[in-house]
């Protein structure tokens, strides 16, 4: 269920949050292990190319399907590309320096032109970008926090109530707070939330409507942990800044580590166009 913006019967008024359970994501979370990425899936578009850079020679790249993407070695490192729209998902293999690399080549509309796997003495100094930008999204995040809760979408299955509550931008990066209310009898272990973009699309003018997921990382997430029987757990998040379409959305789903109560909540692209700014 979707239901507009309304009060909620709680006032949160001068919550807080603690800031040590939220992780942001930094390039340099990757410096010691230079040819692992933070992430391993690489996002790759057929409208524009996408470089791997490493700081040795690339000496093979071999995509699990060929079909899918087409690759090229430069020197260091490595052009992407994908054959066509929406093609699926395959493995990639690649030797830099005599030592593997692996990672899961998937297709993205608006992929970012180049993943940096680079060591620290082969990448200009960014730390101290890195520590202002953790700062800002803390800081963003903690006064989501002293905000009141908004019932922008929520849905309920297995006596799980999974709500959105807490919805702002700022110009690079969207804020999201969360609501796990448990109503049953049982801990619920939350495993984690993942994001998809939904994207619908036709491929001729005659042809049936299609859809297609592409799972979206988040800038920060909280460290989740369990919610106890008949108790309610807020959990934070932030995203890049998403332009969706009229017919797009994200869906975000709420897992368990040790049972099968996984929900889904559909995020329309109307509450992100109409969300307020910092």
């Amino acid at each position: 269920m979707v239901a507009q913006p309304t009060v909620s019967t709680v006032d949160t008024t001068g919550q807080s949050i603690n800031t040590d359970r939220i992780e942001v994501a930094t390039p340099g979370q990757y410096d010691q292990q230079p040819y692992l990425p933070y992430l391993d899936t690489v996002y790759v578009s057929d409208r524009a190319k996408s470089y791997l850079l490493f700081d040795k020679p690339v000496t093979l790249a071999d995509v699990g399907n060929p079909t899918l993407y087409h690759v090229q070695i430069e020197d260091n490192s490595i052009l992407v590309v994908a054959t066509s729209d929406s093609v699926a998902g395959t493995p990639f293999y690649a030797v830099v320096g005599g030592e593997p690399f692996t990672a899961r080549l998937q297709f993205h509309p608006n992929p970012v032109a180049f993943y940096d796997f680079r060591s620290r003495s082969y990448r200009p100094d960014n730390s101290h970008q890195n520590q202002a930008l953790e700062g800002q999204v803390l800081s963003r995040l903690q006064e989501l926090a002293s905000y009141p809760d908004l019932n922008y979408a929520s849905t309920r299955e297995d006596g799980i109530r999974f709500q959105l509550v807490g919805l702002l931008h700022d110009f690079t990066t969207t804020y999201l707070k969360f609501k796990v209310e448990n109503r049953t009898s049982l801990v619920y272990k939350t495993d984690f939330i993942g994001f998809e973009r939904l994207k619908r699309y036709r491929k001729g003018l005659f042809s049936k409507e299609q859809q297609a997921r592409f799972p979206l990382e988040p800038i920060a997430h909280e460290l989740v942990g369990h919610v106890l029987p008949y108790s309610e757990h807020d959990l934070y998040y932030a995203l890049p800044l998403q332009a969706l379409e009229q017919n797009e959305a994200i869906i975000t789903t709420l897992r368990e580590s040790s049972g099968s109560r996984s929900i889904s909540l559909k995020i329309p692209a109307r509450l992100f166009r109409r969300a307020d700014l910092y």
